[in-house]
């Protein structure tokens, strides 16, 4: 074993993904899960060629979810392996990367920097999303390309090959037709050009050149197959820039991976994440760091090869955000959209590394101790969340006995478990649980079924009640304090209306009037893992 020094690395990461991970091995399968099974539902392996209809070029992605789930189906542990196997896989080549980085720039300990940056990355508890959610393939598989390329990119320069040069754009390709995210790796290869022993214009006329080439053949292909430049969620979310905006949330990004802020306490996180999205400050904050790290990128021949270190890593950092710091921004719960500072985070280990190599010994040790440690609880509490949010998930499904009833209305069904989402629907028609009943339990409900309201769980014992008047008018409200009425993903506000019934939202508690009462119908209230029937 000790001619594979990688294959032990890996094992190691591997190892300790389990130790974290294994609680989550039945979690996951969940909101946009069952609307893939969905998509893949009549559909053969040709729906490749379309993404089973999902607007984005991501064949290379459907093609391995349609095999993995052809193959196993929706049995949990080889969907919980492919993903943790791949979050070890990243480690393993941020690794890589931080020891190559460091040792082209000459910095002592280059061994040393790779791990700490591997170990940063390895136990960030905004992996947890990712890692756990099985539709979030994606991003393990873009940040494991991303950083492979940029492994290999460095050797290339050392020695252009053409066979790496060819392994290199292979991996590029492919990566394109896997995820959005992997569109800045010609920035990123012409940043390490720009920064690194070897770099020439040359070398990046060979190397560079030909990605954005790439790059925009992608985009012109989106529009001949799409009808848009930008597939996913279309150009006029990916494509909107506001600056205030953009920058307000790269800064947000920074402090919730630096100082773990989305953990906070709600007030001091609400002080800090909306400070930060004040026009003033995120234009006057954002602006200083964009002009001292440009003053980098400029004077880099100036600069110790530390700092260029953190220079790269820093930039790394920022590409990385770019394709998503126009999305949605969430702090108020765990775990929600932790998915878009993954391969992030990977850059921004690298930095921690950076600054933490250049302490003494006896300072450095201590310090990154107590930050794994930190780092450590966070994730283990995050994957908590998603074991007893899988708890909660499963029994509400198991529960549901109301298969004679032609429709149920479901009083109070569970959104979240603090961040880790279970019954979601975001269309506002109704498919989260009847989807869940189809493609997870794999017992179909024939009648209608009426999702009322939502709620954000924050216990196992968390439920409502509800009670009926002399006018058939419920009055559903909840057993605890700490929750909120939710709908299509977010809070209800004063309620809404249907054909069907009327919602009137005060807050704590809600009145449902029905507009055409169906005889035989069932009122369902969630109380802790149980259905209970309002009479």
């Amino acid at each position: 074993m000790r001619r594979y020094p990688a294959l032990l690395q890996y094992l190691l990461f591997w190892a300790i993904t389990q130790l974290f991970y294994f609680p989550t091995r039945h979690s996951g399968f969940v909101t946009d899960f069952t609307g893939l099974l969905s998509r893949f539902e009549g559909r053969t392996a040709a729906g490749i060629l379309d993404c089973f209809g999902f607007p984005a070029m991501q064949q290379v992605l459907n093609a391995l979810l349609f095999t993995w789930h052809s193959v196993f189906g929706i049995a949990p542990l080889p969907w919980y392996l492919l993903q943790s196997s791949l979050h070890a896989l990243n480690a393993l080549l941020l690794l890589q990367l931080g020891k190559a980085l460091s040792e082209r720039l000459q910095l002592p300990n280059a061994h040393l920097m790779g791990w700490m940056a591997a170990f940063l990355f390895l136990l960030s508890p905004y992996a947890s999303e990712p890692v756990t959610w099985r539709v979030a393939q994606n991003f393990l598989l873009s940040t494991a390309v991303i950083l492979g390329t940029a492994r290999l990119t460095l050797d290339w320069l050392d020695k252009p090959d053409p066979r790496r040069w060819v392994l290199i754009q292979g991996l590029f390709i492919l990566g394109l037709f896997t995820f959005e995210l992997v569109l800045i790796i010609p920035l990123l290869s012409s940043l390490l050009l720009l920064m690194l022993p070897h770099g020439s214009w040359p070398k990046w006329r060979r190397l560079s050149l030909p990605q954005f080439g790439g790059v925009g053949l992608y985009f012109m292909l989106n529009r001949l197959m799409l009808g848009s430049w930008v597939g996913h969620y279309g150009a006029e979310v990916h494509l909107k820039f506001e600056l205030p905006v953009l920058l307000g949330n790269g800064l947000r990004y920074t402090a919730k991976h630096l100082l773990f802020a989305r953990n906070w306490p709600h007030a001091a996180k609400q002080w800090l994440f909306e400070g930060l999205a004040q026009p003033a400050v995120a234009l006057g904050l954002g602006g200083i760091l964009i002009v001292l790290l440009a003053a980098g990128l400029i004077f880099r021949n100036r600069l110790s090869n530390r700092w260029r270190l953190s220079v790269i890593g820093l930039t790394g950092f920022g590409l990385a955000l770019l394709p998503v710091l126009n999305l949605y921004f969430n702090y108020t719960l765990h775990l929600e959209n932790d998915r878009y500072g993954y391969l992030a985070s990977a850059f921004l280990a690298l930095v921690l590394a950076a600054g933490l190599s250049a302490l003494p010994r006896w300072g450095r040790l201590p310090l990154l101790l107590a930050y794994l440690g930190c780092s450590s609880y966070f994730l283990w509490q995050h994957n908590q969340f998603w074991w007893k949010s899988t708890q909660v998930y499963q029994q509400m499904l198991d529960g549901f006995d109301y298969y004679d009833a032609p429709a149920a209305y479901l009083l109070n069904l569970p959104d979240n478990f603090q961040g880790a989402p279970m019954f979601r629907d975001y269309s506002g028609e109704d498919h989260a649980f009847r989807d869940a009943l189809k493609y997870i339990r794999q017992q179909p409900y024939n009648g209608q079924i009426y999702e009322v309201a939502q709620y954000n769980m924050t216990r196992l014992t968390d439920g409502a009640t509800a009670t009926v008047d002399n006018t058939g008018t419920l009055r559903v409200e909840f057993n605890q304090w700490g929750n909120w009425w939710w709908r299509r993903g977010i809070g209800m506000g004063p309620g809404y209306d249907t054909e069907v019934y009327e919602v009137d939202s005060k807050g704590h508690h809600y009145f449902l009037t029905l507009r055409q009462p169906e005889q035989g119908a069932v009122f369902l209230i969630q109380e802790g893992l149980e259905w209970k029937t309002v009479d």
